[in-house]
């Protein structure tokens, strides 16, 4: 047994001058390091002697003349709890010395059945053990700190029934029964398999995640780990819950999200192609059948082969210019990265002027494109590609405006014409304005038309612009 080394200050609580003089003379015979004995015939004079001093270890005999039995030890413990006891019995109080040990003495001895030897053994036995009881009590403390007080709600169960043995106060508010509730449960009653759960992930994987059933009857998701531990002498589960159903949630939701993100680029590139087919066949293959039949009557008729053959031309001609101007149209425009999303409609305009005779004029003083995304400048620029041609396939218009501003933490797009103007509210069969709402769409934005027939049209598109912060980095407004 480790020594101990300290001075050791010892208080002899005992009624019969006797044993007070046997049990000194023992200590002083003894090699104990022992600085001062002090005595006490009654339990207020002990009591009044640990308020005052610095006591190591305390030799009490139960029975003295103001308490008796294990009542003395309860208030030598009370005042004094990390003081280790040492009892003081006689032959015919052996059961009461046993009952003092296990409510907390360290070590009893029987009076006339000591010598020196058996007393030092037993003082440095008590400290001993009673710093070996304080680490117990230190370490249980901390556990039931990390148990009870623990975030995470907790549990622990029987390893053969699931019955719940202990609860700590989170699983008490999470699941919303009382503590005494609790007890009566069995893990089973709370937990349902995973099916139950409904706890599969957008990627079609099946974690850990298990449906618990809370009090009020609504059923959560939760990761749920469980381990063996010893609780009192046998081995039990521990179980750690982490509620996941708003996390569930959320991945579905993003799922969701990310799937009709998916369609509108889908539908939108689909509309693209419908364009271009209905350009193909409406417009360039009708110009490529007339020169086709044009060669062919010049093949028959040689007298108006040279009119023929210049008429060809001219519509070859014609055709090239459709298909470069369809070609242009569906080539990413490289000059809006390299001029920006005004210069890049400023020539889009130049173009269309020349073949037209339509005046459009184009207002950008508003416009921040430092506010804007690459993806945004494309999309706007493709916005206004769009309703132009709407504009000189349909409206027979004579003036456009066009004007970008940014407002806050939107960009805004009207384009304004002085055609013969429609009935919004109509079916259309064009794809024109559809492919320009499902554009809007893919940032969240949104398209407003104004336009009854002989009245022109006023479209409006309303993007969410981005801001940039100090350092330069560009932050999306949601």
């Amino acid at each position: 047994m480790k020594p101990v080394s300290e001075l050791l200050n010892i208080l002899i609580v005992e009624d019969n001058p006797a044993d007070c003089i046997i049990i000194r003379e023992m200590l002083s015979s003894s090699r104990s390091q022992i600085s001062e004995v002090y005595e006490a015939e009654v339990l207020s004079q002990a009591l009044q002697h640990l308020a005052t001093h610095r006591i190591n270890v305390v030799l009490l005999d139960l029975s003295l003349p103001d308490s008796f039995g294990t009542d003395s030890l309860f208030q030598l413990r009370e005042v004094a709890p990390n003081v280790p006891i040492v009892i003081l019995t006689g032959l015919n109080d052996s059961e009461i010395a046993l009952e003092a040990l296990n409510k907390g003495a360290q070590d009893y001895l029987v009076k006339g059945e000591f010598n020196t030897g058996f007393l030092v053994k037993s003082i440095k036995y008590s400290i001993e053990r009673k710093k070996a009881e304080e680490k117990v009590r230190i370490s249980e403390e901390k556990y039931r700190q990390i148990f009870y007080k623990n975030p995470f709600p907790m549990w622990i169960s029987e390893l053969d029934t699931s019955r719940i043995l202990e609860v700590n106060d989170a699983a008490i508010q999470k699941y919303g029964y009382e503590r005494a509730e609790f007890l009566k449960l069995c893990v089973t009653d709370i937990q349902q398999d995973r099916e139950c759960a409904g706890g599969k992930l957008p990627n079609g994987e099946h974690p850990a995640i298990w449906g618990h059933k809370k009090k009020n009857g609504e059923t959560i998701l939760v990761e749920f780990t469980s381990y063996p531990i010893n609780y009192l002498g046998r081995t039990a589960m521990q179980a750690q819950i982490h509620d996941v159903t708003e996390k569930i949630k959320l991945q579905h939701e993003l799922a969701a999200k990310k799937k009709q993100i998916i369609e509108a680029v889908l539908t939108a590139q689909e509309n693209e192609r419908r364009a271009i087919g209905i350009e193909l066949h409406d417009n360039i293959n009708q110009i490529l059948s007339s020169i086709q039949l044009t060669l062919g009557y010049a093949l028959e008729h040689p007298a108006q082969m040279n009119e023929l053959l210049a008429r060809s031309v001219k519509s070859t001609a014609l055709a090239i210019e459709e298909i470069r101007k369809l070609s242009k149209a569906l080539i990413l425009p490289g000059n809006i990265k390299n001029l920006g999303l005004a210069s890049s409609i400023e020539v889009l305009i130049k173009d269309i002027l020349p073949v037209t005779g339509i005046k459009i004029d184009l207002d950008t003083l508003g416009l921040q494109e430092n506010a804007l995304s690459e993806e945004q400048k494309i999309t706007l620029y493709r916005i206004v590609q769009e309703q132009l041609n709407n504009i000189l396939k349909h409206s027979g218009s004579s003036a456009v405006n066009i004007r970008l501003l940014t407002a806050g933490k939107q960009v805004r797009l009207l384009i304004q014409d002085n055609g013969k103007g429609f009935d919004p509210r109509a079916n259309r069969k064009g794809i024109g304005i559809t492919n320009i709402m499902s554009r809007a769409e893919l940032f969240n934005g949104k398209v407003d038309i104004n336009s009854s027939p002989g009245h022109g049209c006023q479209l409006e598109v309303v993007l969410r612009s981005r801001t940039p912060s100090s350092n330069g980095t560009v932050y999306e407004h949601l």
